[in-house]
């Protein structure tokens, strides 16, 4: 299995050998995460690479934490949307299933606008909810690393 512990295991501790701290290896997991769950399906990968260039980052461990984390992103995208239209007072969605099939055989584009809003919506909230995350993220990647470095078997 690709991702299965030992895997995981050997990517940390790779990632240990090639002279990262706790810190920089609990920033790397934590925006992972946090890139790992942004509401858009299919760029994360793209965002955790630009991510990891421009903060020098471990490019493996980045990418391994958002390829865990893909079964939450599609969980959390609906809710996600749902809580932005909510909090901004707007329903992007005022069609039913059928006036979505319509919409999509004849007028493509006024679609794509109403997706592109529930997008946004989406991402705001996530925004939101990511900063708060990030540092809790951090606090507990970082206790467990530090741990996991001062351990014997380490």
């Amino acid at each position: 299995m690709k991702f299965g512990p030992q895997h995981i295991k050997n990517v940390i501790v790779n990632a240990f050998r090639q002279g990262l701290t706790p810190h920089k290896l609990a920033m790397t997991c934590a925006l992972g995460v946090i890139l790992g769950i942004f509401p858009v399906f299919g760029i994360t990968t793209i965002l955790c690479f630009a991510v990891a260039i421009a903060f020098r980052l471990n490019i493996p461990v980045i990418q391994l934490v958002n390829y865990l984390v893909a079964p939450i992103q599609l969980l959390f995208i609906i809710p996600f949307i749902k809580i932005g239209t909510i909090l901004f007072h707007l329903n992007p969605f005022p069609y039913d299933s059928d006036q979505l099939i319509d919409l999509f055989k004849n007028d493509f584009f006024l679609l794509l606008k109403e997706v592109g809003m529930a997008l946004l919506l989406g991402i705001g909230v996530w925004a939101s909810f990511s900063v708060p995350l990030f540092f809790v993220l951090y606090y507990l990647f970082f206790l467990l690393f530090s741990r996991w470095l001062r351990s014997p078997s380490a």
